[in-house]
Parts: C-alpha cells; sequence; structure tokens
C-alpha cells in the first residue's frame, strides 16, 4: 500500500498530531508521497497569516519531505484535468486534485476530510 497525505495530514505530522491510523498506514507504506499542491496551499496559508512556520514554506516543506522520507508527487496536466472533471462532491481545487491523483496511482489518502472517500476508488485513513 502506497500512500498520499493531503495538507491537514502533512501539518498533523509536522506537529506530532497524526492520528494513530493514519500513522500506522505511513508507517506500513511502501511509499508515501505529498503532492506539489500541498506546498502550494501551505505557502497560501502561511502568506494570509493563517498558518505560523519558523522557515520559509518552500524550506519547511522541503524539510519535511526529507525528514519523513516522503516523495514529491508533481502535478501533471492529466491529474490536473481529471480533478476538473470529477463530480462536485468537493469545491476545493487542492482537495480535488489529491482526488484525482490517488485514483490515477491507487494511493490511500491520509486526511480528516470526509468528502475526498466519497469519490469512486479513493480509500481514506485517518
Amino acid at each position: 500500500m502506497n500512500v498520499l497525505l493531503d495538507t491537514c495530514a502533512l501539518l498533523a505530522l509536522a506537529d506530532g498530531s497524526l492520528p494513530d491510523r493514519a500513522s500506522a498506514a505511513l508507517r506500513q507504506a511502501a511509499e508515501a508521497h505529498v503532492s506539489s499542491v500541498t506546498a502550494w496551499e501551505i505557502a497560501i496559508k502561511h502568506a494570509a497569516g493563517k498558518l505560523r512556520l519558523t522557515e520559509s514554506p518552500a524550506d519547511w516543506f522541503a524539510g519535511l519531505l526529507e525528514h519523513y522520507d516522503l516523495l514529491e508527487a508533481p502535478l501533471q496536466a492529466s491529474v490536473a484535468c481529471a480533478a476538473a472533471l470529477l463530480p462536485p462532491i468537493h469545491r476545493d481545487p487542492f482537495d480535488r486534485v489529491i482526488v484525482a491523483l490517488a485514483q490515477a496511482r491507487g494511493l490511500v489518502v491520509l486526511t480528516s476530510d470526509e468528502h475526498i472517500c466519497q469519490y469512486p476508488g479513493v480509500t481514506t485513513r485517518w
């Protein structure tokens, strides 16, 4: 099983509050991915003053990837287009990309978002 951390999961991992089920899935995963759009969302939250970081969002993101051996999943055009075609269960474009990426790669999504698991072919852990 390979996993994909969404923004809330990455923030929880960073502050040590990732729930047990999600932590277990992360430990058992052969690969753990984080979408590049998560870095974008983190940077937006930081710029808006909604998220305090001790370093720049780019350095923070890169540091977490390295520390936890996470793989960055770049936004591919095929995933972006698939996200736009998803049914309107979720309106957040970042989460729609997470869904499309999980569907394309068969990843289990670590998230607290209850809407994400409503998409066909998407499994979540939290």
